[in-house]
């Protein structure tokens, strides 16, 4: 199993930076531990976000970039179909292609620079809100 600092090493400069901001982004507002955890030989190492047996987030770490897995409920899907505007073609278009299962969406959303990450944070807001105020 790989440290947390070779997984930030394999994902390259760039992406590493937004790797790190969404790091301290649930750090900061979310009561989760962090695990580095290995999903099988198809899915190789993840860290994820896990309370309570509750999955937040799954971050695969990929050479020069990460992919996330968020995973929306009818609730959650519900909010974002209200929001769907504020997001961009990039976001909706993944949103769009997800299949929706009887439990929900599975979205796969890859992050390779800066421009995602802020839609992403909100799409996590929509999963779970903040324990804390977030700005």
């Amino acid at each position: 199993m790989p440290s947390y600092d070779e997984i930030r090493d394999f994902i390259g400069d760039i992406a590493v930076m937004q790797f790190d901001r969404l790091i301290e982004f649930v750090e900061e507002n979310y009561d989760f531990d962090k695990e580095i955890y290995f999903g099988g030989k198809n899915y190789g190492v993840l860290v994820r976000f896990r309370k309570n047996g509750k999955t937040l987030l799954s971050i695969f770490p990929e050479k020069n970039g990460f992919s996330i897995v968020l995973v929306y409920g009818k609730k959650e899907i519900e909010q974002f179909e209200n929001r769907k505007n504020e997001y961009s073609s990039f976001i909706t278009s993944i949103y769009d292609a997800t299949k929706q299962y009887h439990d929900g969406k599975w979205l796969l959303i890859r992050i390779e620079d800066d421009r995602y990450l802020n839609e992403l944070i909100e799409m996590i807001k929509i999963k779970k809100k903040p324990n804390k105020k977030v700005v």
